[in-house]
């Protein structure tokens, strides 16, 4: 086990190094240390199944894409189902666990929202919060903290708190009903299933999507379908500006919404006004006003 103290440290155990192939060290130096350890070596000891302990505050970004074998980093772009489990004595910032796919995260304070791809299930360690991604109870059907609640389908989501990336990476031909609004980046990189949202959800809704479906009974914010490669992203309202933007593949659908060309709002067809009102909940007629955004 390691064992470090923090003092609000942002980007503790990010896989991603705070995306350091875009930054190449400028914002994040992964050799910098905090208690004489590395953020590489915070890493390295995750991916190889160790705990981490840490005592004190820690700031945002707690864990982002933790359990990921980061393509981007010379990995597979799976999950690592050897990580690891970080250990918090104290307060946790905005955003834990952004893109999440394995290990877990115990925390014996507050986390503050926005929320990453995580989700509370029974804890094992007395005093401590324990939470997995949100991806991972979906596929393996795990038992989650009420009101969140598996059903026969998969995964209902009821407790009211914002969370970025939900979905992120599901390979899983499952459910997500979430029944309050979305945060940012809703179905990252996912490749099959149905996140299904109540009510709008933020900026970048289907990100790199690559399959499967992503329903939205509100409105999403700008960049939605950004350079997504496959899949349906349904949008009962408005879809914001610079939709499909690096678009290669797949096809938003919306009331509203301004794509960035090449991609163009289109006329549907029949089976896609048929498709559009089953998926929202319409009448044929009104899906007809709706339109198809795709290259």
């Amino acid at each position: 086990m390691l064992k470090i103290d923090a003092s609000g440290e942002s980007c503790l155990c990010d896989f991603t190094f705070d995306f350091y192939w875009q930054h190449k060290g400028s914002r994040l130096d992964p050799d910098q240390t905090v208690s004489g350890v590395s953020f590489r070596r915070l890493v390295e000891a995750l991916r190889q199944g160790k705990f981490i302990r840490i005592k004190g505050d820690v700031g945002s970004r707690l864990g982002s894409s933790l359990g990921v074998d980061l393509i981007r980093l010379g990995g597979k772009g799976g999950p690592l189902e050897t990580t690891g489990k970080i250990i918090v004595d104290g307060n946790v910032g905005r955003r834990m666990g952004i893109s999440m796919l394995r290990g877990a995260i115990y925390i014996s304070g507050q986390v503050e929202p926005p929320l990453g791809n995580v989700v509370a299930v029974e804890s094992d360690l007395s005093g401590y919060r324990k939470f997995v991604s949100l991806t991972e109870a979906l596929e393996r059907s795990l038992p989650v903290q009420e009101p969140n609640h598996q059903d026969g389908n998969g995964l209902a989501i009821c407790d009211g708190i914002l969370r970025d990336t939900i979905g992120a990476r599901n390979p899983s031909d499952r459910i997500i009903r979430l029944r309050e609004d979305a945060g940012m980046s809703t179905g990252i990189l996912m490749r099959s299933g149905l996140i299904d949202i109540s009510g709008d959800a933020d900026r970048n809704t289907g990100v790199l999507l690559q399959g499967g479906r992503i329903v939205v009974k509100g409105s999403t914010g700008d960049f939605t379908g950004a350079e997504m490669r496959g899949g349906e992203i349904f949008v009962a309202k408005d879809a914001g500006s610079f939709a499909c933007a690096k678009m290669r593949g797949g096809a938003v659908y919306a009331r509203e919404g301004k794509p960035l060309p090449p991609a163009q709002a289109r006329v549907l067809g029949p089976s896609e006004q048929a498709a559009v009102a089953r998926m929202l909940g319409l009448s044929p007629l009104h899906a007809m006003m709706y339109r198809k955004l795709s290259l």
